[in-house]
């Protein structure tokens, strides 16, 4: 014991017996859980608590109430019990941790958590909290943050493959900032999954700046088969500048399996980034393990950004049972949805698609970002079951969707109903020189190269005149070319009727025909102008004939 006025050592307590509550002391006879949480709380400086009860195999600590909270910092180290290991597999191989002590809520009461931690700078590793039940979560970390939960397993057995879920939360932070769950040290990442409610949620105003890497959430310690969150694999709800992932494969959260894969909402919940994620696919990245409704939801929430322009911080949002970007109601504004693979395998090639659209927008939501032209906005959207990007509604106006690589979706590229997007015209192209036709006055026109009707290549911009005439001298893929329009208020419209590409008759072969004299020249040059009118008309009519048929 420290004596009066001296400040305290930090100190070791060692678990050594599975009882609860214990005779109230923790000493080499006998210590609990319960009274080593209390000895810490009681000990000034970060404690730590290791373990080290007799026995083999894991060890069952049940509660017979809730514990103390935790409220002086303190290291739990679930690694020090006897055969326990962390996970030594590098990203992608799923996780080969033995964790040996199970914290078992079964008869801690109704509404208990398995640790509640106020102190901050905490951490806590290497254990398994299950069976938590009511409102309790398994782990809350509220008031003061800097906590870290790394390699646990929360809401599954202590294998990391079966559904014993915590009734509401897995991991809950309360107004906490700066937390880390999982991270990017090898190890670090949790098991999150088969809880109730929430695997991660992450709520009120002073929640910012928490960050969720390298976990398994929704899935079994393999990475391989779904043990989803019962609502949500992560639920943002209020605060702003978190970080779901990162750009490197170490950062990756594996966030499939559950009902949503990650969901934001609130009107002060912005700035939040979602990066670099597997978010409805397996570990590898090419196998389905979607969500069973959407893989990112914006509900109400302004200027959040899903993925990003530099390298890493896209997400593959691929193999969800519904909408694979969803972006509602009239709060939500500004948002960024960039670099992302939406409907392909981490190839960004092969179909892994969601089984509705890849992004909608719908009832409300304005000035969101889908792509842009600067290098690495555009997402590929491509192999998804209705369109692929689709605006819904008459509030629903200046979404902007540039850049992308749109295609192969079983709807349209783009589609604009019910209002969306003001339902602006899209351009007509008219012939091959340059490419040229007609838009709306003013209006930025993007060029695509595609193999149907959609915009496969971005392959640049122009901008029409005020009489609507554009042309654009670029170089094209083909083999069909379409265009979109995008006016003053950021309105992009639906991809225009696609127009076989045809090469212009090179000027100098013109000039050099045999018999060519000026007005012969002048006559074969009317001629094949009117020959390229004809193509474009007959390939647009062909076109609008197949989507009658089509219906």
């Amino acid at each position: 014991m420290a004596g009066p006025g001296a400040e305290a050592s930090p100190t070791t307590f060692t678990v050594n017996s599975t009882a609860d509550p214990g005779d109230g002391t923790c000493d080499a006879t006998e210590c609990t859980l319960r009274e080593a949480i209390a000895a810490a709380n009681a000990n000034a400086g970060t404690d730590t608590i290791d373990f080290d009860i007799p026995g083999t195999g894991p060890r069952t600590i049940q509660p017979a109430s809730a514990l103390p909270d935790i409220t002086d910092p303190v290291t739990i180290d679930g690694y020090t019990q006897p055969g326990a290991t962390p996970n030594t597999n590098p990203p992608g191989s799923g996780s080969n941790a033995v964790l040996r002590i199970e914290l078992d809520g079964t008869n801690a009461g109704a509404n208990a958590n398995g640790l509640t931690i106020t102190a901050g700078n905490s951490t806590v590793k290497g254990l398994v909290i299950n069976r938590f039940a009511g409102t309790g979560s398994g782990v809350l970390l509220q008031t003061n943050g800097g906590n870290v939960i790394e390699g646990n397993y929360i809401g599954t057995d202590v294998n990391g493959t079966a559904d014993l879920g915590n009734t509401s939360w897995g991991v809950y932070i309360s107004g906490a900032r700066s937390n880390t769950i999982g991270g990017t040290a090898a190890g670090a990442g949790n098991v999150i999954s088969g809880n109730d409610g929430y695997g991660v949620y992450i709520a009120g105003s002073g929640a910012s700046e928490n960050q969720v890497q390298g976990n398994y959430i929704g899935t079994d310690k393999n990475g391989t088969s779904a043990l989803g969150n019962s609502s949500v694999g992560v639920y943002i709800y209020l605060p702003s500048g978190n970080t779901i992932g990162g750009t490197t494969a170490e950062a990756r959260n594996v966030i499939s399996g559950n009902a949503y894969g990650v969901f934001i909402s609130g009107s002060g919940t912005s700035g939040n980034q979602v990066q670099g994620n597997y978010i409805g696919t397996d570990v590898t990245g090419t196998a389905a393990l979607g969500n069973s409704n959407t893989g990112v939801f914006i509900y109400d929430a302004p200027s959040n950004t899903i993925g990003g322009r530099a390298a890493g911080t896209g997400n593959v949002i691929s193999g969800n049972g519904s909408v694979g970007v969803y972006i509602t109601r009239s709060g939500s504004t500004g948002n960024q949805v960039q670099g992302n693979l939406i409907g392909t395998d981490k190839d960004g090639i092969s179909a892994l698609g969601n089984a509705s659209h890849g992004v909608l927008i719908e009832w409300g939501p304005t000035l969101n970002t889908i792509g842009g032209t600067a290098a690495g906005a555009g997402n590929t959207i491509a192999h998804n079951g209705g369109d692929g990007a689709r605006v819904l509604g008459a509030s629903a106006t200046g979404n902007t969707t540039r850049g992308n690589s749109i295609h192969s979706n079983s709807g349209k590229g783009i589609e604009n109903i019910n209002g969306g997007n003001t339902e602006l015209a899209p351009p007509t192209i008219t012939g091959f020189g340059s490419v040229m036709g007609t838009a709306c006055p003013n209006c930025t026109v993007d060029v695509y190269s595609d193999d149907e009707d959609e915009g496969r290549v971005y392959e640049g911009s122009t901008t029409a005149n005020g009489a609507g005439n554009w042309s654009f001298g670029g170089s094209l893929d083909g083999p069909n070319i379409t265009a979109t329009a995008t006016d003053s208020g950021g309105n992009t419209s639906e991809f225009s009727a696609p127009v076989a590409y045809s090469p212009p008759i090179p000027v100098g072969g013109i000039a050099r025909l045999p018999d060519a004299s000026a007005s012969s020249a002048r006559s074969y040059t009317a001629l094949a102008g009117l020959a390229a009118a004809a193509v474009v008309a007959l390939t647009a009519a062909a076109w609008y004939a197949r989507r009658r048929w089509l219906g």
